[in-house]
Order: structure tokens, then sequence, then C-alpha cells
């Protein structure tokens, strides 16, 4: 029999705790073989992978593309931004709800399937959106074979209304409400937690107090308290009515205990965590003004350190980019009053070589990467095993990774649309980069570079358990 991918020689990704050198097979979109390297099989190509990595694909399970868009001239499509994550080792990602209009019933949904069917590169799960003034829409969502649901606890950026719809719970009563309605699907509710009334208030102080150039003003406006107080929340309405939550972004070690002691209590509640928290502190907000503001926002140096303990412990389930660009001109409104600029910036391209920087600096293994990148996303997002690992008959997502490799960061190189707005990542020198991005068997990017060719190869993952 004929192979159409044997991948030979490579250090391959075996246990939580082990890697083995080994070749794999793969036939029709799947894993064949994994076998001893004295082995051969005829294959339609070779891949030579000694001295490199063999792991699951990456999955990066929190991106926003916005595709349809409000200006579809100046943000990223389901084209481009595929390509981004294909040429930085990312074999699926999960797409937000908060294209235009957002996403909050089957049809929207299922307008957004069609279009990714001809665009995307890689393979795909939706959110689907869950707010207090679409209620009704919300169960049908899960037979659509969404990945999770998603909220804002805060109302809509001014503007931005219509994005928003269907996508808050802003009260006490909408939460029950919504979360009641979720519990009905056992499906998670993914949830961007920051507290409505406190964002208010402190937004208010942060406006009547503004100075121009003052960009600490968005750290006051979101200070860790919002955070904390947004996540009690979330903890109390998982545990009355039994629906399993992911925190989304989580950036403070004030709001991870919160969280380690939920899970501890026996509470269904995940984190996540992007790697802009983990590497950039709130200095860079003065560095590069409102191209380094997120929400949250960046933290300081020591709450940045005590994070990393809650990767160690295995509180911070899983890492993603929440890849959230921007065109220049809304960005740098945010020079005159920081609190103008819209907040995110894009980095699916940059996460996972980002990440493996970081296993080269010692903070991380390899394993533990793999664990928050690829398995854990796959076993929260209902993909594993299809997703998620490398087993005889799963699908042939594969990143092969060189952790020899250094790069210079230029951001001008980026497939990203948003490449001008990704200044906290110019100039950074990274070690370990993915070398190969291998989706069902084909190979999307090689050495950074896409296949376009590929376009509409990707294909939807519907969510295979609760």
């Amino acid at each position: 029999m004929k192979l159409d991918l044997w991948i030979k020689n490579g250090l391959v990704y075996r246990t939580e705790e082990d890697f083995q050198l080994a070749n794999i097979g793969i036939k029709d979109g799947k894993i064949h073989i994994i076998s001893e390297l004295h082995t051969q099989f005829e294959a339609e190509r070779v891949i030579d992978a000694e001295g490199l990595y063999v792991l699951p694909g990456m999955i990066d399970a929190h991106v926003h593309f916005r595709e349809p868009a409000k200006d579809p001239a100046s943000t990223e499509t389901f084209f481009t931004g595929t390509r981004a994550a294909a040429a930085g080792g990312i074999t699926s990602i999960i797409e937000m709800p908060n294209s235009f209009p957002c996403t909050y019933n089957t049809e929207l949904l299922i307008n957004r399937k069609e279009i990714l069917k001809t665009e995307a590169l890689i393979d795909y799960g939706l959110y689907g959106a869950a707010g207090s003034d679409h209620l009704d829409d919300i169960i049908p969502l899960a037979d659509e074979g969404i990945s999770a649901y998603k909220t804002f606890m805060h109302k809509a950026p001014a503007g931005r209304e219509q994005e928003f719809e269907g996508f808050t719970m802003t009260r006490d009563r909408d939460l029950y409400e919504g979360f009641k309605q979720i519990s009905q699907t056992g499906l998670p509710l993914a949830l961007h937690a920051e507290h409505e009334e406190l964002l208010s208030y402190f937004s208010e102080f942060a406006e009547r107090t503004f100075v121009e150039g003052d960009y600490n003003k968005h750290l006051l406006a979101r200070n860790t308290l919002v955070e904390t107080s947004a996540i009690n929340r979330v903890v109390f309405f998982a545990e009355q009515l039994q629906v399993p939550v992911i925190c989304c972004h989580v950036s403070s070690p004030e709001a991870l205990k919160i969280i380690k002691r939920a899970k501890q209590d026996g509470i269904r509640i995940y984190a996540e965590m992007c790697p802009h928290y983990l590497i950039f502190d709130d200095s860079y907000l003065e560095k590069i003004g409102p191209y380094g503001k997120c929400n949250p926002p960046l933290r300081s140096p020591q709450q940045i350190e005590a994070l990393w303990s809650y990767i160690e412990d295995g509180t911070i389930d899983y890492i993603s980019s929440d890849h959230s660009p921007f065109p220049k001109a809304l960005k740098e409104l945010g020079y005159a009053n920081i609190l103008k600029s819209p907040a995110g910036f894009p980095g699916t391209e940059l996460t996972l070589p980002l990440m493996l920087d970081q296993v080269s600096k010692g903070k991380l293994s390899l394993h533990k990467l793999v664990e928050l990148m690829s398995v854990n996303p796959a076993k929260t997002f209902g993909m594993f095993p299809n997703k998620g690992t490398l087993g005889i008959g799963t699908d042939a997502d594969i990143t092969i990774v060189d952790m020899r490799a250094q790069r210079t960061v230029n951001i001008h190189e980026l497939y990203t649309v948003a490449r001008e707005t990704a200044l906290l990542y110019e100039g950074l020198e990274l070690q370990g980069l993915p070398t190969h991005t291998i989706v069902r068997g084909k190979v999307v990017a090689e050495q950074g570079k896409v296949d376009d060719k590929a376009k509409g190869w990707g294909q939807f993952i519907p969510r295979t358990q609760p």
C-alpha cells in the first residue's frame, strides 16, 4: 500500500512524559501507522524530521476573524486569518461569534459555515453567541455543532452594538436566565469576565481624570477588581445551575486563585491563558500606546511571575491567542485618548512561536506546551480524540517544530492583514519554530510559507461530546 505522507526519523509525542523516535504514515487524512525507525513505506511524499519534534496539531481556541465584517476591506477574513494561523503551526481554530451581525442564531451560524467552507485553510469550530436579548435562540445553536457558547459580562463597546447583539449578559438576572438555557444543552459557556457595574464606575473615573497621553488610564478602568468580581459571579452561577464554564483570557493571579478554589470544590471551570499575559507587562502601554491595549489589560511584572505558578499546578487549562486585530486608523485613536482605541491585536500567527521560546527559556516543558495548546483544548471543546493526539485512526493533524530554529520578528513579514498593528512583537528574538503545519495529512504550511492553494481545505469540527 502506498501512503500519502511518510514522516520519518522524528521525535514523536507519545505520552505526557515521553517522546519516541518513530515514523508516522498517513493515508486518507488519518494516521495509518506509527512505527519504529527501521520500518519503511512507499509514500507520495516523505518528510525527514530528524532532529525535529512531531506534535499533535496545535489548536487556537480563541480567534476573532469577524467575517462577515462591517468593513470587509480593512479586517481579517477567514482566508487571511486561517492562513496566518497555519503559518504559525496552528491546525485548528475556534472562531468567536462577533461577526457583523453577531452569530446569535442558527441562520447566521449556517451562513458563517458556508463562508468558511470555501475560505479556510485549516479546520475550524465555531462559538455560538449567548445573550439576554435573544434567549430563545440559545438552545437551537447546540444542534448546529457549536464548540461552546460565548458571552460578554459587560455592555457592547460604543459603536459596535450590532456586533454584540445577542452576545451580552450584564446583570445577575441575565446570567441566571442565560445559564438556565445553556444548562439544557450540556455545552460549556465561555465568558469575557469583566464586571459591568465596576467597569462603568472605573471607566467614568478614568475619563474624568484623563490627561492626554496617559495610557495608564486603561489599567485603572479595567483593574484587577473588575476581573475578579466578575469571575466570582461566574463561579456562583456555574455551581448553582450546573453549567461548565470557561473563563477566557484570565489575566491576573488574583482571578486564578478564585478559579483554583472553584476547581477544588468540584465546579467544572476552565481557565484560558494567552501568551501576552505571560510575557508582556503593563509597561508596554507606555512603550507602544494603543498597540499594547487589550481587554483585560496587561498586568504588572509581579503578577506575570505569579501567573506561571498556575501553569505549573494545572489551574490554567489551555493557551489561546485571542487574535483580535483592528485597522491601524482605529488603533491610533488611542494616542490622544487610550480609552477610545479598540482593544486587541493580532496573535494567532505567533502564539506557538512565543510559547516555544518560553520552552527554550525553561519556563515550561515541551510536553506541558502540547498539553496546553493541543490536548486540553481538544478535550475542552469536544474534539478529542480525533484532534489533540497522535494515534492510529485519528485525524492527521500534525505540527512539526524545530527547537533549534531562531527568528527575529519583522511584523511586515506576517500573514495577518493587521500586521502593522502587531508592534507588541516587533524585533522579538525567538527560539523554537514550527517547520510544518499538516491538516488531515495535507501540508498547508512549510518553513513559514503557506500553500495558498490549500484555501478551502479546512473542514468544520462539530462538537462530538458534552
